[in-house]
């Protein structure tokens, strides 16, 4: 069989879902007799092969502010591909113009007799995180302070624009065969978009690579910490959806006492900001993507709490790797992470109260020990990457 994973999030500084795709593409290998192509944008049409598994990059232009993440604008090459290597199943991670050219070409298979069933992953919560949370804060910043009527105004034409793109999106979910969520939660929020029939599908975690074992004195010491310090850390898009600027208000929050020392690890928009308020600042350590598991994962496990202010994750795949590295976790109340953290593996907060999550951190700090090795408990009990791969192929399979 022939399985195809088309998205546009997969390039060199991409973090969960080229893991996810990177993660089902090698149990393919080491474990089935399949075949996988993976359809992504690049700077030029060029194809790759690696015995069973096959990329094929499509010529698109950059997403505007953007240095690596590019868009499809021919969704006619993409049904020119899907129709060339004529795939069993289809995968669809992002929604846009791909969507169209690959239900045209399973059209087209279906019609020539073969076998093709395509799924959809909700990755992203494009509505809220891309459109309606961006709106508010724009309304924020131009409209009058103060006035309720300008606010209100704000906000209606967010949910308006977000409502829009729920339509178009769930219409995107109900061409397809199959609709997956990452958590029950994400299930739900699907079902706003006018999604009825989701199958959750967890995501996994790498055990062996991401392991408290990893933690070591050597990495503590490049960030600029020695055994009292408090290492606090987030690995992810350095973007506004991530809230990452509510991280460094936070830490100016902490008591001194505490010895905090954030790091940062990732790319995005916000990195020349952060990297220009990191200049003065000891207690702030901005590192590039790590492209390594390996070293991303002495990262994490010789940091101390991880913690994260974005609302909008999907399933939170970095949270993960931080509990199975032993650490506790400090976020809010929205999102995945209602799923991700309990009250035993750390603690979360209300979106943008900086104040409460300075609180949480202090606390959590006090209990991270107990509540780091209660993280790599559950990680081990709940996720695997065996299992998610395996969960899909089943539920692919079985189509027929």
């Amino acid at each position: 069989m022939k399985l195809c994973d088309i998205t546009l999030a997969y390039n060199e500084s991409s973090g969960g879902i080229r893991t996810y795709i990177d993660e089902k593409r090698r149990y393919l290998r080491e474990h089935t007799e399949h075949d996988h192509l993976l359809i992504i944008p690049g700077d030029q049409d060029r194809t790759h092969r690696d015995g069973r598994l096959t990329t094929v990059q499509i010529e698109s232009p950059l997403m505007p502010g953007q240095d690596t993440y590019r868009y499809f604008i021919r969704p006619h090459k993409i049904r020119e591909v899907l129709l060339e290597h004529r795939p069993e199943v289809i995968e669809l991670g992002s929604y846009y113009l791909e969507a169209w050219g690959a239900i045209s070409a399973r059209k087209k298979l279906r019609e020539e007799g073969a076998d093709c069933v395509m799924g959809c992953y909700f990755h992203t919560d494009v509505a809220e995180a891309y459109v309606a949370a961006p709106l508010r804060t724009m309304a924020r910043d131009w409209l009058p302070d103060g006035d309720s009527v300008w606010a209100s105004l704000g906000d209606r034409i967010s949910e308006v624009a977000a409502a829009g793109i729920e339509r178009y999106i769930g219409a995107v979910f109900e061409n397809c065969d199959y609709a997956f969520a990452p958590s029950d939660a994400q299930a739900a929020r699907l079902k706003e978009y006018g999604v009825e029939d989701v199958q959750v599908v967890h995501l996994g975690v790498d055990l062996e690579t991401f392991h408290p074992r990893q933690r070591n004195d050597e990495t503590r010491a490049s960030l600029g910490a020695g055994p009292d310090n408090l290492v606090l850390i987030f690995a992810g898009r350095l973007s506004q959806e991530k809230r990452v600027l509510t991280l460094l208000e936070t830490l100016d929050r902490l008591p001194k006492d505490l010895g905090a020392i954030l790091c940062l690890v990732g790319h995005g928009p916000l990195r020349d900001e952060v990297e220009a308020r990191a200049q003065d600042r000891p207690d702030l350590c901005l590192l590039p993507f790590q492209a390594d598991k390996m070293d991303l994962a002495r990262l994490l496990a010789s940091a101390d709490v991880y913690v994260s202010a974005g609302p909008h994750e999907t399933f939170g795949l970095s949270v993960i790797e931080a509990q199975a590295c032993g650490l506790p976790v400090v976020g809010v109340e929205a999102g995945a992470l209602c799923d991700r953290v309990p009250p035993d593996l750390g603690a979360l907060g209300a979106v943008d109260d900086v104040a409460a999550m300075a609180d949480n951190i202090v606390s959590v700090a006090a209990q991270r020990e107990a509540m780091g090795r209660a993280a790599r408990r559950h990680v081990e009990d709940t996720f695997s990457w065996t299992r998610t791969v395996r969960t899909l192929l089943d539920r692919y399979t079985s189509a027929g």
